[in-house]
Parts: structure tokens; C-alpha cells; sequence
């Protein structure tokens, strides 16, 4: 049976903007109280990903990954505690003023009126993802969801996407042709976890990664802007069958 092309989105960066991530990252920085080190390259969305690639349902878990990263940077063992509990208590209260990323919708309402199967494949906690998909009506759209909590490892490891496409394949009935499922993400670990699963990667410039980072992971296919995905090839001819 022949299918449309399948493709699946990191989330934060690709499908949200993360400002309340961003934010909070920037109201913690200035903070000379937890008397941060090593910060010159950091960036506000770096620093906020450390904290969301460290945290876990498991408090103690996220503790203790919490105190591994954050160490070169904050030098007090029970200042990073403190700095994770405020953390995590504050960024939700802002995720409220999340949006789409800018471009997004349109490219998405064309690739479900031609058919196209999305999934959103991330690291980011299965609560997280839920709230978002009932607020920003995710529904509508993608097909298939993976949160770190909905599988044993997380990216770069393949399993995140291996796990998508099987419900893919359980859903449509679909035998899954590698060769015709995409991913698109911001970071080299996007790039390397679509790599480990032998499909085609997509490196998003508009999202949270540098370009040096994404060119180093050598993607498949690099866009300066999600609505550029639209001119990919296989994607384009497919849209005018």
C-alpha cells in the first residue's frame, strides 16, 4: 500500500516558541545569589534546556541530574537544589502566553489537507506535551505523540522515534518506508537520534540550536524556516499529485 510522506516534529523550538522557558532562564541568570560561573556562552535557551533535559517525574532523579549539569555552573551543591526547585516552579506559570512558532500553522494545515501523517517526538514530559496538545489543539493535526515518559530512552537514542512509527504502523496499516519519514529539530541531538533511527533529518535554523552545531550534525536537509519545508522535493511533489 502506497502512503504519504510521514513527518514528525521535535517540540519545543519547532512546534512552541518556549518563551516561558527563555524567561525564566533570564530571571535565574541574574540572580548573583547562586553566584554562577562559566556562563559566557550560555544562552537563555541553554540554560533552560539543561534544566528540561534534567528534570523528571522522579524528583529525586531530577535532583540528582540537576546537580550533574548544573555543577560548572553553579558551584554550591545546595544552591543548585534550590535553583531547581524555584525552577520548576516558576517556568509553568508563564507557558500559558505559549504560541505556535511562527509559519507553523500554515504549513500544517496544508499537510493535512493533502494528508501528510504528522507526530510530535520529544523529550520534553508526557503532562507537558498533554497540556500543550489540549491548549493549542494539537489534535488537529498530529496523529501520534511521544513524551520521554512514553518510552525507555531518550533522544538521541532512536527509540523515541521507532516508538512513533510503530504506532504509525498499528494506526494506519501501514508498512513504514524509512526512506519517506522525515524529522524535523533544532538541536545536533534531533539530527542524530533521526540518524540513529535511519530516516531523513530536517535542521530547523529558526529554532533554539546554532548553525555551526547543526551544520557539525549533518543533517539530511537544513531550512532557515519551517515554511521552506514545503519546497523539499519529495514533499512538494506530492502536494501537487
Amino acid at each position: 500500500m502506497s502512503y504519504p510522506p510521514i513527518v514528525l516534529f521535535d517540540f519545543d523550538g519547532v512546534i512552541i516558541t518556549q518563551k516561558a522557558l527563555e524567561y525564566t532562564a533570564s530571571f535565574f541568570l541574574k540572580k548573583k545569589f547562586y553566584n554562577w560561573q562559566n556562563t559566557e556562552n550560555m544562552r537563555l535557551i541553554d540554560c533552560a534546556r539543561l534544566f528540561e533535559e534534567s528534570d523528571s517525574k522522579n524528583r529525586l532523579v531530577a535532583l540528582n541530574r540537576i546537580n550533574k549539569v548544573y555543577k560548572p555552573h553553579i558551584p554550591s551543591i545546595w544552591r543548585r537544589n534550590l535553583f531547581f526547585i524555584k525552577f520548576r516552579r516558576m517556568y509553568p506559570k508563564y507557558e500559558k502566553y505559549e504560541t505556535l512558532k511562527p509559519n507553523l500553522e500554515e504549513v500544517l494545515i496544508k499537510f493535512k489537507k493533502n494528508n501528510i501523517l504528522l507526530g510530535i517526538v520529544s523529550n520534553t514530559s508526557k503532562r507537558r506535551l498533554d497540556s500543550f496538545k489540549q491548549k493549542l489543539n494539537l489534535d488537529k493535526y498530529f496523529s501520534v505523540f511521544v513524551s520521554r515518559d512514553d518510552t525507555l530512552y531518550r533522544k538521541p537514542h532512536p527509540y523515541p522515534i521507532i516508538t512513533a512509527l510503530k504506532q504509525f504502523k498499528k494506526n494506519f496499516n501501514y508498512s513504514i518506508i524509512k526512506d519517506k519519514v522525515y524529522y524535523i529539530g533544532d538541536l545536533p541531538a534531533d539530527i542524530e537520534c533521526a540518524k540513529n533511527a535511519k530516516i531523513k533529518s530536517i535542521a530547523l535554523l529558526s529554532g533554539h540550536g546554532t548553525r555551526e552545531g547543526l551544520e557539525k550534525s549533518n543533517p539530511t536537509i537544513m531550512l532557515k524556516n519551517i515554511k521552506n519545508i514545503l519546497e523539499i522535493e519529495e514533499i512538494k511533489k506530492f502536494l501537487l499529485d
